[in-house]
């Protein structure tokens, strides 16, 4: 198993019961529960874990027309916003009574995206805070790939080459010669150097989130 195909497994591997078919998505809230329980148990102050659900055909953000958290006995509405994004509670009560997440497309065929991110805004992104947010991107993935992975077959985990930067609008008005920018995102090199830095990377335009940039 290469480096990017286990990332991608790491990631994605809850989504087995969300196929695209005409029918609602629907997925067991245990993944999402075990998932954010690694977050907060690492402490992490940046890195958490998205969820998205996406166009199966071209991977765009998937439009809800509604969705819910159901068990047996209850029934609670599910926090989406327009880009597709589920916002769902840290509740042990619900990974216990095995609830499951519903979601119903406007139209088309959606199946479950997950993201290791840094959520926005940032209005001002300083040299150190970059290297941090790569150092907790890179904890996180280590913790999500369990003992296993983690710990007797650590060459499994992917390299990290950096952090993608996700901007709202505009790029920033200079761009250093060693990002590599496409449309409103830019890939940029972490260095050593930077982790006690506290001058400016970023300031004038608005991060929407980051993301980190994986080696291929």
């Amino acid at each position: 198993m290469n480096k990017c195909l286990f990332i991608a497994t790491l990631m994605c591997s809850m989504a087995v019961n969300a196929q695209p078919t005409d029918e609602p998505v629907v997925m067991s809230y245990d993944g999402f529960f075990d998932r954010m329980e690694v977050v907060n148990e690492g402490n992490f102050q940046h890195a958490k874990v998205g969820f998205y659900l996406k166009t199966y055909e071209n991977a765009e953000n998937c439009v809800l027309k509604e969705g819910k958290i159901v068990t047996e006995r209850e029934r609670f509405p599910l926090t989406y916003d327009d880009n597709g994004q589920l916002f769902l509670p840290f509740d042990k009560q619900l990974d216990t009574h095995k609830a499951m997440v519903i979601a119903t497309p406007q139209s088309g065929q959606c199946q479950l995206s997950m993201q290791i991110e840094a959520p926005g805004p940032f209005t001002r992104l300083t040299y150190a805070q970059a290297y941090t947010i790569e150092q907790e991107f890179e904890d996180l993935i280590g913790d999500l790939s369990g003992f296993f992975v983690g710990t007797l077959m650590p060459f499994l985990l992917p390299e990290h080459k950096g952090v993608q930067l996700h901007f709202a609008d505009t790029l920033p008005a200079k761009v250093p010669d060693s990002w590599q920018c496409q449309g409103l995102q830019c890939k940029v090199p972490i260095e050593q150097q930077w982790q006690d830095n506290n001058k400016t990377l970023v300031e004038g335009t608005q991060i929407h989130r980051i993301t980190p940039w994986i080696a291929h």
